[in-house]
């Protein structure tokens, strides 16, 4: 049981770290020349598979994405779904 316990907190902090770098990634389009910094690139390729996935199904409208929010709401049912799976054992 214990090893599960461990599983649990390694998977819910990567989905929590995962969470906060989409965060990031939407907050950087504010800041001009953001993504070509070493940090924006490392930003951008952990959260553009995600992020270019759901713009792919999920138009914009008036210019604005709303692939970020739509991507924590992913992110938010994975931790969700992680607890009742866990809660299992």
């Amino acid at each position: 049981m214990m090893i599960l316990g461990v599983l649990y907190r390694i998977l819910s902090t990567l989905l929590e770290l995962y969470g906060i770098a989409i965060i990031i990634y939407a907050l950087m389009s504010w800041v001009p020349q953001a993504y070509s910094s070493k940090f924006g690139q490392f930003i951008g390729r952990l959260v553009s598979p995600l992020m270019n996935t759901i713009e792919d199904h999920v138009p914009s409208i008036f210019g604005l994405s709303f692939a970020p929010v739509i991507a924590l709401l992913v992110v938010g049912g994975l931790q969700w779904l992680l607890r009742v799976i866990f809660s299992l054992f």
